[in-house]
């Protein structure tokens, strides 16, 4: 309400001639208004991430906490290194996301429903799940019901009780999902790329979720067996954002945490990420009567650690990310063939995929992807030039402070730098190191690790009107597959 009542204050008085704000790069000598003219950006404001302090559970357990006493409200982030997608068992593609859906559905003698109804009375909010190198479990909650939150917390990760009835009810849930992957063409083209640049051989080649004909062997004695394996608090972070003590808090963990040290646990192995031997550079999905073609262009990038990251950051964002990069001002602006464009760099412990993604108009598929292929070799030939560079640098730098907004935010960007190994002072440095790239380090960031020849491509759409324009493009003799992601005999 007083936010309110401050605004309508603000515009009453500028009505009636209280003084505005200064604005003179938008006004002309009139006082009016020049609509034509951009306001230019004010001063790089200077920005210090939070910082936390950094203690260990009686288990091992790591612990980072961040004070902030502006809302009793507190936001909590677990990572389970070695408890990802990329642990999943040959031929189990899918059980590490089944495991992390599991452990809310039953804990600690309560009831799935019975975990729902605290949850609700206690104000918060509670999330698990995995990606590719880890697990996750997210939480929000009052600082009045923190106590209890935990405890609850401590229950599904410490007590899950993997009842088979609930199992098969969410088990049956996800495999509706595998069987609706071939309404959803961006998912379908995105795991094929992943599975060629990475081969089958590798832990990251398989999609997260798992595929459907090797997910219904999946059982909850598997879910069990996983979760025994991988589940330990040894190699945790847990990191906890807001009103809270951090000596009160961490003597409340060690109570409840601490004493959790099972037997058996493994610890995280490697993964290996290395280019697999690509038989075909195109591969094509035949959707048809498909209005648009979901294209995705890829390969294996670089790894959270190396030294070029701040390059790779740059030369992302100049190429995808965002209305001003160049993806979206040509294929959009100029073309108006896709709605948006992006570039993508998943940030992985091993080398993670770098991913180009798009939706053209059927009728233009072909010019988009030649014209998507042109701008990334372009950035391996030509300088950027300064007052574009700058503008990636200031994108960057300015949406930085935006990752710590909130608790959960914070949380999760903390959470992030443990799961990599950096040092939790690392977003201190980020400003600096974006600043320092030059055009030179960005044009060899891009010759070295994304040569337009090494892009594979994959496409789904209507073949029958798509596909004569596809072949002129030069990319070889393409893979066909269907709308699952299944191989087809030529």
């Amino acid at each position: 309400m007083r936010t309110a009542l401050v605004l309508v204050s603000l515009l009453v008085g500028s009505v009636f001639g209280a003084p505005a704000l200064a604005a003179p790069s938008v006004f002309d000598k009139s006082g009016i208004s020049d609509w034509k003219t951009q306001p230019t950006p004010g001063k790089e404001p200077t920005f210090k991430p939070p910082s936390a302090v950094r203690s260990k559970l009686k288990n091992g357990m790591q612990l980072l906490v961040v004070e902030n006493h502006k809302l009793p409200i507190v936001s909590l982030a677990l990572v389970v290194p070695g408890a990802g997608t990329a642990a999943d068992p040959k031929g189990k593609g899918g059980l590490a996301a089944f495991t992390a859906d599991l452990l809310d559905e039953g804990a600690g003698g309560l009831s799935p429903i019975a975990i729902a109804e605290e949850t609700d009375r206690l104000g918060a909010g509670i999330a698990i799940a995995a990606d590719a190198d880890a697990a996750y479990m997210s939480i929000s909650t009052l600082a009045k019901t923190l106590d209890s939150t935990l405890e609850l917390a401590t229950k599904l990760i410490t007590q899950p009780a993997f009842e088979d009835k609930e199992a098969e009810r969410v088990k049956g849930d996800r495999i509706t999902s595998l069987e609706l992957r071939r309404d959803r063409p961006r998912e379908v083209a995105a795991n094929l790329v992943n599975g060629a640049i990475y081969g089958p051989s590798s832990a990251y080649g398989h999609p997260g979720a798992g595929v459907l004909g090797e997910f219904k062997a999946v059982t909850t004695a598997d879910a069990r067996a996983f979760y025994k394996e991988r589940w330990n608090p040894a190699v945790m972070t847990l990191v906890v954002v807001g009103d809270v003590d951090p000596k009160a808090l961490r003597a409340k963990l060690d109570a409840g945490l601490g004493a959790w040290k099972p037997a058996g646990v493994k610890r995280p192995a490697k993964v290996a990420a290395a280019p697999a031997k690509i038989a075909s550079r195109l591969l094509l999905v035949d959707r048809p009567a498909a209005a648009q073609s979901d294209v995705r262009f890829g390969l294996i990038g670089l790894d959270r650690k190396d030294p070029r990251f701040f390059a790779f950051e740059v030369y992302r964002t100049t190429l995808g990310d965002g209305f001003t990069s160049r993806l979206v001002q040509r294929l959009r602006e100029q073309l108006g063939i896709t709605y948006g464009a992006n570039a993508s760099m998943d940030w992985r412990i091993a080398r993670g995929p770098f991913v180009i993604g798009t939706a053209i108009v059927t009728a233009a598929t072909g010019q988009g992807i030649s014209e998507t292929l042109k701008m990334v070799e372009e950035l391996t030939t030509t300088d950027v030039p300064a007052a574009e560079l700058e503008k990636s640098k200031q994108n960057l730098i300015r949406a930085l402070p935006a990752r710590f907004e909130t608790n959960a935010g914070t949380a999760g960007a903390l959470a992030e730098l443990a799961l990599q190994g950096l040092p939790v002072d690392w977003y201190a440095r980020y400003a600096d190191g974006i600043r320092k790239v030059t055009a030179k380090e960005l044009k060899t960031v891009a010759k070295s690790v994304v040569p337009a020849k090494s892009l594979v491509v994959a496409i789904v759409g209507d073949m029958s009107k798509i596909r004569a324009d596809v072949d002129k493009l030069g990319l070889g003799d393409p893979a066909m597959f269907d709308l699952y992601g299944v191989a087809l005999k030529k």
